[in-house]
């Protein structure tokens, strides 16, 4: 999501607490509560309304939360749906509202998928021969998009309401996010504000109230399970054939609405619509227009169930946070040996490159590069450069400063380098070539040519955007104070992401 906080510097690991079911005092006016279990014994809490309308019921609706969030958020939605002639059933997830488990912190994300899977059986064997409709709200879209592609039988239809399908966000962000979930697992990494979830502050203000509603920001773990969860909705697009309604607000800025408008151009149901809302935020059920996309979304089901048909608006033609950017980023880290070919020492040394590319397919380009060897240190910022994207590839040439240390002591000059990097099945191949030259009255000239192999291939995560993290090895050439050359062999981690 876009507001995820990775300060992974200073704070300490931090376990959620692991609660118990708590029974609901006050239920919803309306409707029913009970326990459902869950496949591990973990107990959940659950919520239905009956139809209160007199003729025939028309079918079923399954509600499915978000983050910061629960059932009984939906009283009124499901109250709505119930006088139109629809049973409605909803849970917490686990860890969330009064269910038990570790406050949004599953010990794997796709625990989520098997419980609201399991909860549509249990819906089934409640309601046979209904037709059954299964809404899902921001991480619980996205948990109902990966539930709807593995459940059996399959559902009547789909609706997903702000769902997260992409992140409007730089895509190097994907690998960190990635990787903080494998390194840091209970660091609190992904805060939500409350006045993002809606243009209402009295929306706010009651989700600050609401007991029920985990503040604290979510670990990186339950972060790294949805952008998983993400990669495996789009990677099988292909199951959703049932009907389907996208619902998004222009003005989200939790999760991307161009995400919604790329399910409604990849998936291959015959049968769906997208609803872009203008001005709207997240949160579109309890926004202050929230009676208007909760008519169009009954109004879809009653022409789902018999009623008569709602003609799809057009697609949504305007730009959308969350459409791709064009960006090419690489973060190197390394450190290791550099065996000079002169006097055959070896010396211990690193090196830090961040390369930046927008191709588009062609665009600018800019490099960090620093790399040390005992007291001997280069870096460079070039932030003047071109790049090429050739299909997954990129290219880049840049130039700019350098700061140095000779024989007798630091020197600026100048820099030019290239850049490549090249996506190949289960590895990705780069590779750097460095050239400085110090303005010095000794004007001694610097240079770096390596290749490097990360092992651990890049991922596509939704249709345009593509990450790979895990550990590289990076060997090459250096020479420094034109007659001082080594081989360098360097061992370290590597982050990539385009969009």
């Amino acid at each position: 999501m876009k507001r995820a906080l990775f300060a992974l510097a200073v704070a300490a690991c931090a376990h959620t607490p692991d609660l118990p079911l708590r029974p609901d005092p006050a239920p919803p006016a309306g409707s029913t509560t009970e326990t459902f279990t869950a496949s591990d014994g973990t107990p959940l809490l659950a919520r239905s309304w009956r139809p209160t309308t007199t003729t025939t019921q028309r079918g079923v609706l399954v509600i499915m939360h978000g983050l910061k969030d629960h059932s009984a958020r939906y009283a009124r939605f499901a109250t709505e749906a119930a006088a139109r002639g629809y049973a409605v059933y909803a849970f917490d997830l686990r860890g969330h509202g009064r269910s038990a488990g570790p406050r949004v912190a599953p010990d794997d994300w796709n625990d989520y998928v098997g419980d609201l899977d399991r909860f549509l059986t249990y819906v089934e064997h409640r309601e046979p021969a209904r037709p059954i409709f299964l809404f899902g709200h921001s991480m619980g879209g996205a948990i109902a998009a990966r539930t709807a592609e593995v459940h059996e039988p399959r559902l009547a239809g789909v609706i997903l309401s702000g769902a997260a399908l992409a992140i409007d966000a730089p895509p190097l962000l994907i690998a960190a996010t990635r990787i903080s979930g494998v390194l840091t697992p209970h660091f609190p990494a992904l805060a939500l504000d409350n006045h993002d979830f809606s243009s209402d502050p009295a929306a706010a203000a009651a989700m600050d109230r609401d007991e029920l509603i985990s503040q604290p920001p979510a670990p990186a773990s339950t972060a790294a399970g949805l952008v998983e969860g993400i990669h495996h909705i789009w990677a099988d697009v292909d199951r959703l054939s049932m009907p389907l309604l996208l619902l998004h607000g222009t003005d989200d800025r939790l999760t991307a609405p161009a995400g919604s408008r790329l399910l409604y151009d990849t998936a291959p149901s015959p049968d769906k619509a997208l609803h872009i809302y203008p001005g709207l935020f997240h949160d579109l059920v309890h926004e202050p227009r929230g009676a208007e996309v909760r008519a169009d979304i009954l109004a879809w089901l009653d022409g789902h169930t018999g009623g008569p048909t709602v003609a799809a608006p057009p697609r949504y033609a305007g730009d959308l946070a969350g459409d791709p950017r064009g960006w090419t980023q690489a973060v190197e880290l390394a450190v290791g040996v550099a065996h000079s070919l002169d006097d055959s020492h070896t010396r211990f040394g690193g090196g830090l490159a961040v390369a930046l590319a927008r191709p588009r397919p062609v665009g600018w380009h800019a490099v960090l590069a620093a790399r040390w060897a005992n007291e001997h240190y280069e870096v460079a910022l070039r932030p003047l450069g071109i790049a090429v994207r050739l299909g997954g590839a990129a290219v880049g040439v840049s130039g700019g400063a350098a700061l140095v240390r000779e024989l007798g002591g630091p020197a600026f000059g100048v820099a030019g380098g290239l850049w490549y990097e090249q996506p190949l099945g289960p590895v990705h191949v780069g590779v750097r070539a460095d050239y400085e030259r110090s303005v010095s009255a000794t004007a001694h000239n610097f240079g770096w040519l390596v290749g490097s192999l990360r092992l651990g291939g890049d991922r596509s995560y939704w249709p345009h955007a593509v990450a790979g993290v895990g550990p590289v090895i990076t060997g090459g050439y250096e020479c420094a104070l034109d007659d001082i050359c080594s081989l360098v062999a360097l061992v370290g981690i590597e982050l990539y992401g385009a969009d």
